[in-house]
């Protein structure tokens, strides 16, 4: 288990100790918390003047928040997509994407079944400007 086997141990790899991000990919993406990190974490910090933009009530579930199903074509992930010439055949799954930041930032609750309390009913992945409404 430690030696591989001959077809694993021919893989094409780099020399690098780092991974070598590939600024194309739409699957493996650098995130930016990777830049300029230390060993030594910064701490925490205070949190002012925050504004709580969802209001899910009780029946909120990890898809919800964090789906893994289908990237809808119209959303934000699948605009992303697109402008890196993905075709939507191609843009596959939250899940398959979960090493993209770019895509789960855009995918963060996403899900086309929520209901944000704030909206009155509105089903969708919205919420409203605040404070302005």
């Amino acid at each position: 288990i430690t030696k591989g086997n001959p077809m694993w141990n021919e893989l094409p790899v780099s020399a690098s100790t780092l991974y070598p991000w590939d600024p194309k990919s739409t699957y493996i993406h650098e995130p930016p918390y990777f830049k300029d990190m230390t060993m030594t974490p910064p701490g925490a910090r205070p949190v002012k003047d925050a504004y709580c933009l969802l209001n899910f009530g009780d029946s909120i579930t990890t898809d919800h928040i964090s789906p893994a199903g289908s990237i809808h074509p119209e959303s934000p992930a699948a605009q992303y997509l697109k402008e890196r010439n993905v075709e939507r055949k191609d843009f596959n799954s939250y899940g398959s994407r979960r090493g993209n930041d770019e895509i789960m930032a855009r995918g963060t609750f996403a899900n086309i079944r929520i209901v944000n309390k704030f909206l009155k009913g509105e089903v969708g992945p919205k919420t409203i400007h605040v404070p302005s409404g």
